[in-house]
């Protein structure tokens, strides 16, 4: 006998969609996109499964990969982006996973409107963070999941009640332990997380309204169950996302052939990774072949620049660096480079000059410090 309510399967097919799924649907889609771009733009038929299981960061820098690198390349857009794009299909399925498990409860206690805001600005936020924080790469919606966090954080404070102080609690200490997992772990976005959380906690405080019971005590197992599981799911998340960072591929690195429209980026990015693996010869090859593709700005010309100069050629990189250093006078990277330059021509003073000056900027780099203490003795 029917009772008048709609059934399950009438509820999931014709009710609201959560909003989860068109999100999933976004960051799917564009990882769908990445896959199918990498075996087009290939060059040669390609394993199907490898590039769905992983599509080449080339690609993925040409949608929008965000990082201190394209920021300063002037893709400022990339904060944007980054949040939706992934690097492996690992890395997508479990930051969807810890998606679906957290924004539900999001968007019961802030509604649909709110949770989307916070979701978005804690993707920004995250992405944002890692550029202040430099690191060079970045990708993925952990950044934006953290501000989901966030969200529930302040909720919890915000009730005061058993549940509330629950909720929050397991909120902070799930949020706190990832944290702590990234500090151990060099390859992991913290400041991402960090400032994706920080992003939306915010948002919640300035959009926040009266929210309605919320006591049923099966809906707080759930809620502190599904916190736990996020919890090993950001950790799994992180780790394949490590895979990612500075790694393409050995053909993807060593083939000349790349169709447009992503040759200039994609030589950029390789003479980026191949400096990373210490392969010089191979880095000023692609970074010509970038600036030959219209790419000339600071950061290029100063890895142009630097791989001169490993390569014993410091006086045909000197005036890359000088150019660079006229176009970012405030990059502490590359007033290092140039530094580096000075003193392998003799110019003792210019060299020192340019190390303390890098030094006001990065006053941690160990090079930079080293390069100092050569000429001056100076710590």
């Amino acid at each position: 006998m029917s009772s008048g309510q709609p059934s399950l399967w009438h509820r999931a097919l014709f009710g609201p969609m959560p909003l989860a799924y068109p999100l999933a649907a976004i960051c799917g889609g564009l990882y769908l996109v990445a896959a199918l771009l990498t075996a087009w733009l290939g060059g040669s038929p390609q394993n199907l499964a490898r590039v769905l299981w992983q599509p080449s960061p080339e690609i993925l820098y040409t949608l929008g990969v965000g990082g201190r690198i394209p920021f300063m390349q002037g893709r400022v857009w990339t904060l944007f982006t980054a949040p939706y794009l992934h690097g492996s299909l690992p890395h997508l399925a479990l930051n969807l996973f810890s998606l679906l498990q957290v924004m539900p409860m999001v968007e019961r206690t802030y509604g649909r409107l709110r949770a989307f805001v916070i979701y978005a600005i804690g993707g920004v936020a995250g992405a944002t963070a890692s550029v202040l924080w430099g690191e060079a790469f970045s990708l993925g919606a952990s950044g934006a999941l953290f501000g989901l966090l966030g969200a529930i954080v302040f909720y919890g404070a915000r009730r005061g009640d058993a549940f509330g102080r629950a909720l929050m609690t397991n909120a902070a200490f799930w949020a706190g332990l990832n944290f702590l997992y990234g500090l151990l772990n060099p390859g992991i976005s913290n400041a991402g997380h960090f400032g994706g959380f920080l992003g939306g906690l915010a948002t919640a405080v300035f959009m926040t309204r009266r929210f309605g019971p919320f006591q049923d005590p099966r809906r707080l197992a759930f809620a502190l169950a599904s916190m736990a599981l996020l919890c090993v799911t950001f950790g799994l998340g992180n780790t394949t996302s490590q895979v990612w960072q500075f790694s393409i591929n050995d053909q993807a690195v060593t083939t000349d052939r790349v169709d447009e429209p992503v040759a200039a980026d994609a030589h950029l990015l390789r003479a980026i990774v191949l400096v990373q693996r210490d392969d010089y010869e191979g880095a000023l090859r692609n970074v010509d072949l970038a600036i030959r593709g219209g790419r000339n700005d600071a950061g290029t010309l100063n890895l142009r620049a630097w791989s001169l100069f490993k390569l014993g050629r410091a006086e045909e990189g000197l005036a890359d660096a000088e150019a660079a250093v006229k176009a970012a006078p405030n990059e502490g990277a590359i007033l290092d480079t140039r530094a580096h330059i000075y003193e392998a021509l003799g110019r003792r003073e210019e060299a020192i000059a340019d190390y303390r000056a890098a030094l006001r900027l990065i006053p941690n780099e160990p090079e930079t410090q080293a390069g100092l203490k050569r000429l001056t003795g100076e710590d």
